[in-house]
């Protein structure tokens, strides 16, 4: 595995980084229900039209609803270079939390 998890309660550690790039994998709708601050929505099902603008020399950290889908971009985007964190649990995990 080329990519770290991040549990919930370690999430919001990285929230004011400036080095910090997230990524909600969600649908448009669900994005504009609730979303991490400053998260750029790159819906999972349009990866392959995005994947290659994200941010060089920057972490990007994933997330999605539940962690699956999350699981499966860093896979794909770890394999490209890219410095990826996944979030453990999804966003409502972190949500829950704080």
């Amino acid at each position: 595995m080329d990519f770290e998890l991040i549990k919930c309660k370690d999430a919001p550690h990285y929230l004011k980084r400036r080095d910090v790039f997230f990524v909600d994998l969600r649908l448009p709708g669900q994005y504009k229900e609730y979303h991490l601050p400053g998260a750029h929505n790159y819906p999972y099902e349009r990866m392959a039209e995005w994947e290659n603008r994200l941010p060089i020399g920057r972490t990007i950290i994933l997330y999605c609803e539940h962690g699956n889908l999350s699981l499966m971009a860093a896979k794909r985007l770890s394999r490209r270079g890219y410095q990826i964190k996944a979030l453990i649990g999804g966003v409502r995990c972190f949500l829950e939390r704080v």
